[in-house]
């Protein structure tokens, strides 16, 4: 069977990768396909040179987003992948999805500007202590012009994906909402699918460092009045065409808010050890690790004696 994950960055896709992949492989070998950028002469490319089969048991993960980016336009994906079984597109709360993009944007691989970072995270830990302070917003510009461009530019591509969704549904995809995938509400999935997920495996380990909260909502504690006043024309229509409860606006106007989720992450996505801001580790802890693998090696030496 072959079956392709289809979703807006930050909205899961990693995540519901992971579960589809380990309910198909209880059913028999899979040929897992992780984000690749085009479908030419049966075989998936992907820019890093990757190269995959066009398989019967196949699993695709893709993202809705520019070719340059591993990503995939609409049309182009929808024709690609008209003659596969399963299709799913996973959507999400725009503003739970702008909360994450935000913070992912930090991340090394994206090539972001020292000085940015450091504005940024000094809003955002300024935000975490009280967070009325600093409306949501406010993170990505102060300046009112460039606030308007890009509350425009958010409302023309979330129209535009909406009108895409709608497309989809009439082809036959499965709309699979991010909410439900976390509370493990999967019964409409499943019944689409065919088969059971099994939700025994979290998030694998090599795909960790992307995840953030795996929850839903989050927007509830980030989001002020001005926030509010600020997206709910950006977001309304979205929200109303996708099945979403337009007029629940509820705020939780918490006393702080979690560095793990904010300051704490995108300072680990920007200074990631893999990148060129890594930060350097004490000797101290080197050490400690050095001894750690001498002595996973000596019990490794011993157990092959005793064979």
């Amino acid at each position: 069977m072959r079956t392709v994950l289809f979703g807006m960055p930050r909205s899961g896709t990693t995540y519901g990768f992971s579960l589809l992949s380990e309910a198909l492989k209880a059913h028999g070998p899979l040929t897992e396909v992780f984000e690749p950028n085009k479908l030419e002469n049966n075989q998936f490319h992907r820019l890093d040179g990757m190269v995959w089969p066009d398989a019967d048991a196949t699993l695709v993960k893709i993202l809705y987003s520019s070719p340059e980016m591993h990503g995939w336009s609409g049309e182009a994906a929808a024709d690609a992948f008209a003659h596969f079984d399963k299709k799913i597109f996973l959507v999400r709360d725009p503003r739970d999805r702008w909360i994450s993009g935000f913070f992912y944007r930090w991340f090394y691989v994206h090539n972001p500007e020292q000085a940015a970072f450091e504005l940024a995270h000094k809003k955002v830990c300024q935000k975490e202590v009280n967070p009325s302070s600093v409306a949501f917003h406010r993170l990505h510009s102060d300046d009112p012009h460039v606030l308007k461009e890009h509350a425009e530019e958010q409302k023309r591509k979330l129209d535009e994906l909406s009108t895409f969704l709608d497309r989809l549904r009439a082809d036959g995809w499965f709309i699979w909402h991010y909410e439900d995938l976390v509370d493990r509400n999967w019964d409409a999935v499943e019944a689409y699918l065919g088969f059971s997920l099994k939700g025994e495996e979290a998030l694998r380990g090599n795909f960790r460092h992307v995840a953030r909260s795996q929850a839903h909502s989050d927007w509830r504690q980030w989001f002020t009045d001005a926030d509010v006043e600020f997206y709910r024309p950006v977001f309304e229509s979205y929200l109303k065409a996708q099945g979403y409860d337009a007029s629940d606006w509820a705020l939780s106007y918490p006393a702080e808010l979690s560095p793990k989720q904010g300051s704490a992450y995108m300072y680990g996505l920007f200074h990631h050890p893999n990148g060129p801001n890594a930060v350097p580790v004490p000797w101290t802890q080197r050490a400690i690790q050095w001894a750690r693998t001498q002595a996973s090696l000596a019990l490794k030496a011993v157990g092959l004696k005793k064979r």
